[in-house]
């Protein structure tokens, strides 16, 4: 349960002709996960149709690309088999290439595609020039005749609350001057200005802030009120073309989308299977594959590839120790979010014990202890499956909400434990267990919380032993086994010199020993030694526990004794009270889960981990493809 999937690397030697036979065996079987050989052979090149593949699948995954824009119509695309499964699984990788290019749907998705470019594309132009011919209707100005070579003739748009101001300044500055007022649009006016060539009316445009619109945009002809007919029967005729386009490429979506998802689908494996050669070694006539199988998947992958390359083959299971096999680990899909976790910290070295079990174990406890009440672990609860409900399965925040969950099922059982309910004890009222009292087993709350603190660091020390005897690391796991030693020793000394828990004898022989554990550790650890001291500290670190969830108690306790509402004080006062109380137990309950889970990680990463955790490995990724829409 705590050392990761035993692994096993073998090297495939097969004649070049069975290279392709023998990479779909290994593809659809899933198990093996490729490495480089270290043999000194020409490297192996990646399938001459690699080209090819990339090409359709980037046409094809353009297309699909294009239908996702459309609108669903509320019917949403399910991942249910192709059709063409049943015709494709037997192609070959030319036939397939074959069958995309010819495919009709391409082509027409991207024609629809280009044409609905130009529509939008003649669709903003003639909206730009709707918007300056319906802000100049009325001036009586004709777009086919603005050039002169005596007279400008300009028009603008400017802060209508500014309008009489800057004509007056225009008027003032150019005494032969034609100004007409166009309409306004929101806070906007406009203004069509002829004027001399001579003079100039820059410095009038700067100050009011003047906007010039363009006079000869595109589709500006004839006097405004006939080129904004014309505009808008334009608009209007564009529209209904590319609804008439929308239809036709939804068309194809319907009938065509998972077709496509399936085409992209077998492109995407053909792919792979054309690059992964790129890492195997080859001579004239042979080429050579090497990986890493978990031990118990190796008779399969014997089997596959005797049946593939027809005894032609030679198998071996090769002695690697330069090389870090990768990690695999097995557990139930509801606590792939504690390895998810992990990851963030480090992958575990396939060589070492993996500790994410007693993470599993552990964090619920030390944060179902620090919150522990039966109202606050209920609202978690159900915070955290509707936080679950609208979050990416695969995202940082859902899998963090499946820890949450468990989490809060602890703080309930702890809840319980300890007669917490919002601050408040029920437990009297249909049951004869009382449990722990925060307020009168502090003591023995602290007490459990060192206890947890000494087992999981002696634990951790365990795994460091381990870990180091199994690398052939003799001293330092002898140093290891003095710490254990010491902490044993050391703490029942100390439990009884100070509280009298021992005889006399013992706590004597057991100082002595914790002596000389001590000075054998610190001789034997080298450049750890300085992390003996520490040992001590992080033991009483987990009293932080208990020092967390006696602050949330003593908090809901004062938020309960000051604003528990009662009717005798009438209705007002009751809804007040009432308000106040959720909110104060709303924040504190929002404090204690944040230190609850922020701590219970803490103490396993920091306290426990960096006693015999080294991580750094290496994710087990086996040469396969799951497939949704294909069968091979």
């Amino acid at each position: 349960m705590l050392r990761t999937e035993p692994m096993q690397k073998v090297r495939v030697v097969c004649l070049d002709k069975d290279k392709r036979s023998v990479v779909v065996a290994l593809h659809n079987l899933g198990t093996l996960d490729l490495r480089q050989s270290r043999l000194k052979l020409e490297d192996d090149k990646p399938s001459e149709s690699l080209d090819a593949l990339s090409e359709c699948l980037v046409r094809t995954e353009g297309a699909i690309q294009i239908l996702k824009r459309l609108p669903s119509h509320g019917k949403k695309e399910k991942g249910k088999p192709s059709t063409l499964k049943h015709k494709e699984e037997k192609l070959g990788l030319e036939a397939l290439l074959e069958h995309v290019r010819s495919l009709k749907a391409l082509d027409e998705i991207y024609a629809g595609e280009e044409k609905l470019k130009v529509i939008r594309s003649e669709r903003k132009s003639l909206m730009q020039a709707e918007a300056i011919a319906e802000m100049l209707s009325g001036t009586g100005i004709n777009f086919s005749d603005l050039s002169s070579s005596y007279i400008s003739i300009r028009a603008f748009t400017l802060d209508k609350k500014q309008i009489e101001e800057a004509e007056a300044a225009l008027r003032h500055s150019v005494k032969s001057i034609d100004i007409r007022r166009g309409s306004a649009r929101g806070e906007k006016a406009a203004l069509l200005v002829a004027y001399d060539k001579k003079k100039g009316i820059d410095s009038i445009v700067k100050k009011y802030k003047m906007t010039e619109l363009n006079l000869a945009a595109e589709h500006l002809e004839d006097d405004s009120g006939d080129a904004l007919k014309h505009i808008r029967l334009m608009l209007s005729k564009g529209s209904d073309e590319s609804k008439a386009i929308d239809a036709h490429l939804d068309s194809i979506k319907q009938r065509e989308y998972n077709s496509l998802l399936a085409v992209r689908e077998m492109l995407n494996v053909e792919l792979e299977r054309s690059r992964c050669s790129s890492i195997f070694k080859k001579t004239e006539s042979l080429f050579v594959v090497e990986g890493w199988v978990p031990k118990k998947m190796l008779h399969g992958l014997k089997e596959a590839v005797s049946k593939t390359a027809s005894n032609r083959y030679l198998f071996e299971e090769l002695e690697e120790h330069e090389e870090l096999a990768p990690t695999l680990v097995k557990r139930p899909g509801f606590l792939k979010s504690f390895d998810y976790i992990m990851e963030f910290l480090s992958v575990p070295r396939s060589d070492e014990i993996d500790p994410t079990w007693i993470f599993i174990v552990s964090f619920p406890i030390f944060y179902g202890l620090m919150v522990s009440d039966v109202g606050y672990g209920i609202l978690s609860l159900l915070f955290a499956t509707y936080i679950k409900r609208i979050t990416d399965p695969e995202g940082l925040v859902h899998n963090t909400a499946s820890i949450w969950q468990l989490g809060s099922l602890s703080v309930i059982f702890f809840g319980f434990l300890t007669n917490q309910y919002f601050g408040l004890q029920f437990n009297q009222y249909f049951t004869t267990f009382k449990g722990l009292d925060w307020f009168k087993d502090i003591t023995t709350i602290t007490l459990i919380t060192v206890f947890f603190g000494l087992a999981q660091i002696i634990l951790g020390l365990i795994f460091s032993f381990v870990n180091n005897y199994r690398r052939h690391k003799r001293v330092l796991a002898a140093a290891k086994f003095a710490s254990i030693i010491l902490i044993i020793s050391g703490s029942i000394a100390i439990s009884g010199g100070l509280f009298h828990l021992f005889s006399a004898a013992l706590t004597l022989y057991s100082g002595i020993l914790a002596l000389v554990s001590l000075l054998i550790t610190m001789a034997l650890s080298g450049h750890e030694a300085g992390e003996v001291p520490s040992l001590i500290a992080h033991i009483l670190s987990y009293s932080r526990i208990m020092g967390f969830g006696m602050v949330s108690v003593y908090i809901a306790f004062l938020i309960d004794m000051a604003f528990t509402p009662t009717l005798s004080h009438g209705i007002l006062l009751f809804v007040a009270y009432m308000l106040i109380f959720i909110l104060l137990h709303f924040l504190n309950m929002i404090v204690s889960i944040f230190e609850g889970i922020v701590q219970g990680i803490r103490l396993n990463f920091v306290e426990f981990f960096t006693k015999f955790y080294e991580g750094g490995g290496v994710k087990y990724k086996p040469f396969s493809y799951r497939r949704i829409y294909t069968k091979e």
